[in-house]
């Protein structure tokens, strides 16, 4: 009889690797499985990085004494879910834990995060090694209370003093704006975080984005992520052509000034000279029909996300055909993107294919679908473009009606 391999002939190192990718959660309850289990996940090395993966801490004082002995040097606290505000983490506890571990922390991870806690990290100048700083949403500590008009401001210029970070990720709620003045220097003062290869500001305003010059000294940037794409200057896209390493690129709501016949934006062209892009990610541009020149030039682009801004397209109205979502002239984009493995194609969709009951808000209704067969329409007609492409077709919500 061949011999059986179980789980529980796997050597240590086999399942150190294996509790390593687990949540907090499922590590602890592993350790209840049997003596050499609990005795495995005592081991410090799977205590380097906890993910706790919505995890509620209910006494501070004895995770931050463990976390000091362990001494564990990632702390992920996102659980997917910025809705849930009941589960935010309580500001005097969170900044008690973080000042005890202040020497050791290298990677920070949240959901959503009060700005007091943004705040106290930058206040403090003792995260000096912090590698990885992740904020999914920046909210103020009135996020319950009603709204009031005023807008808060963060200097984002404060995060030059974190010279070891390798990532950044910092968006901001509605209610909060980057500041156009700083006395630390704005968005300029991230020129001096020589080491970042991920930055993600998607949430930039364009009150701001004149400032974006400072891309130029990040060269060692490999994935960049800017909101507001229709307020940067000429001047930020040159920036950006001459990140030569950047594999990654994302530009949300982009609306150029040209009509569709005289565009002459030269963002576009300039976006082009980013040769080495694996991944291109397009969110609301209306200059969709103007990329294939740049898109011809992108070799090594395995995957193109386009969700087009259709300024012509009427919300309310009951019917929906096949001509509302090949405005984009679907073809004379794509043609000749052969290389392409993955492309996500947009199309907007009336509010009525959506089911907006019991809460499922945001879910394509399948029978609205499957009578006027739009987007298999779509898809049909996108695949005769790129046959061997894996396509998906994300049906959107138009701003008003949302």
């Amino acid at each position: 009889m061949a011999h059986q391999t179980t789980i529980s002939s796997l050597p240590a190192y086999c399942l150190l690797h294996i509790f390593q990718t687990l949540p907090l959660r499922d590590v602890i309850n592993c350790g209840r499985v049997c003596k050499s289990w609990h005795k495995l996940i005592k081991t410090k090395q799977l205590w380097r990085h906890v993910t706790l993966n919505g995890m509620r801490i209910v006494d501070w004082k004895k995770a931050t004494q463990n976390f000091k002995k362990w001494k564990t040097k990632g702390l992920d606290f996102f659980d997917g879910n910025l809705a849930d505000f009941d589960r935010v983490l309580p500001t005097p506890q969170l900044c008690e834990l973080l000042k005890k571990l202040k020497d050791q922390l290298q990677y920070l991870r949240f959901g959503v995060l009060i700005t007091d806690v943004l705040d106290f990290i930058l206040s403090s100048n003792q995260f000096v090694g912090l590698e990885v700083l992740s904020v999914e949403l920046l909210m103020t500590a009135d996020y319950l209370s009603p709204r009031a008009s005023s807008v808060e401001y963060f200097d984002v210029g404060r995060l030059g003093k974190l010279h070891q970070l390798r990532v950044l990720r910092i968006n901001l709620d509605e209610c909060i704006s980057y500041s156009s003045f700083s006395f630390s220097g704005g968005l300029s003062a991230l020129s001096g975080l020589k080491q970042l290869r991920i930055l993600s500001l998607t949430s930039l305003k364009s009150n701001n984005t004149y400032e974006c010059g400072f891309l130029t000294n990040l060269t060692e940037l490999v994935e960049l992520q800017l909101g507001d794409a229709c307020a940067l200057p000429l001047e930020a896209y040159k920036s950006i052509s001459q990140l030569s390493h950047l594999r990654r690129l994302k530009l949300i709501s982009g609306v150029c000034k040209c009509s569709n016949t005289t565009c002459q934006c030269e963002w576009v062209d300039l976006i082009g000279k980013l040769t080495n892009l694996v991944e291109l990610d397009l969110e609301f541009i209306n200059t969709i029909h103007r990329l294939n020149g740049s898109l011809l030039k992108m070799k090594k682009l395995r995957m193109l996300k386009v969700l087009p801004l259709e300024q012509n397209f009427t919300p309310n109205k009951t019917a929906f055909s096949v001509q509302d979502a090949e405005k984009s002239n679907i073809p004379d984009v794509l043609d000749g993107q052969t290389w392409l493995k993955s492309l996500q194609w947009g199309v907007y969709c009336p509010l009525e294919a959506f089911d907006t009951q019991n809460g499922n808000s945001g879910r394509l209704n399948v029978d609205i679908k499957d009578n006027t067969g739009t987007l298999t329409a779509v898809k049909d007609k996108l695949q005769l473009c790129l046959p061997n492409t894996e396509i998906l077709i994300l049906p959107v919500i138009s701003a008003e009606e949302e």
